[in-house]
């Protein structure tokens, strides 16, 4: 792979990782959380890749590929890949609080978490503002107390102190909210289109997709946009009607292998940069020589 392609991936990824920095943000996901989900997913795609191609997963080829240590990478693929919270190796402060508030048997009531006061630095006694002093010092208790709440791992109650989310005695186990499944694959689709036409890399096998690129006007741009929306949405329902036929379910068995198959139509826009920095052509000499001869 070129230097070119690499730079398209990395181009691409910055792209992505800009649309997700403010939800990360917003959701309380750390970025030691969000790396140590990109290196799990890196190791678990390399590792598919190996089986794909008939060969058992090469724990050093693997770590070499993806650049994560070899123990690590053991690590990782003893466990299917998650997201819940589990693969994250470095603590952070509103984490270390939350563990000790559910493990420490001073902040304890018949094995689960106290209400405690938020309290502050004169409060005798337990307090959230001592559990932060004890297990995320050096931080403004005041600062983890904010993100506790922002983030909803506390509850308020009515006499203004706060209960600790979750009954398990590590890691987040609050109330899990339904997750829609299809953006994530729109996402990915779309991604996928996209460095398989800037980069080197081939598109899989079991993808099929036409590429049309043209230069539109951006006084136009809107009114283009419109149109092939209508008309991606328009030939979307008409090859769900088509492949919710009856025609597909004739001998259909409960036992017959599944195919899971989530088709996507999307359009990626970029703004033309080259046009507005391409200087203009150069006249011939024999133009020249006409525009000389009429002055």
């Amino acid at each position: 792979m070129g230097d070119s392609s690499k730079k398209a991936v990395l181009t691409a990824a910055k792209s992505a990782f800009e649309a997700l920095a403010s939800h990360f943000i917003a959701n309380g996901v750390t970025t030691t959380e969000a790396e140590a989900l990109l290196r799990a997913v890196c190791v678990h795609e390399a590792a598919r890749l190996f089986t794909q191609a008939g060969r058992r997963p090469n724990v050093s080829q693997i770590s070499i590929k993806t650049g994560v240590e070899r123990h690590v990478v053991a690590d990782l693929l003893k466990l299917p890949l998650r997201v819940d919270g589990t693969l994250e190796t470095r603590p952070t402060a509103t984490s270390r609080v939350i563990s000790g508030w559910r493990c420490d048997r001073h902040y304890l009531r018949n094995g689960r978490p106290r209400a405690l006061p938020v309290g502050d630095p004169r409060t005798p006694g337990r307090s959230v503002w001592r559990l932060v002093q004890t297990y995320a010092p050096g931080v403004w208790p005041r600062l983890v107390i904010d993100e506790l709440l922002r983030v909803d791992l506390v509850d308020v109650l009515s006499d203004g102190t706060l209960r600790c989310k979750g009954e398990g005695k590590s890691g987040y186990s609050g109330a899990k909210l339904p997750v829609d499944q299809t953006y994530p694959h729109l996402l990915r689709d779309a991604i996928s289109s996209y460095l398989a036409g800037v980069s080197e890399v081939a598109p899989t096998r079991s993808s099929w997709r036409a590429t049309l690129g043209v230069e539109i006007n951006e006084n136009s741009a809107p009114l283009v946009r419109i149109i092939v929306r209508e008309r991606l949405d328009s030939a979307i329902a008409e090859l769900a009607d088509e492949l919710h036929s009856t025609r597909w379910e004739q001998g259909r068995s409960d036992l017959d292998t599944k195919v899971h198959m989530r088709i996507s139509a999307f359009a990626l826009e970029r703004p033309d940069l080259d046009s507005h920095t391409q200087e203009p052509p150069k006249a011939s000499r024999r133009q020249e020589r006409r525009a000389r001869s009429r002055r």
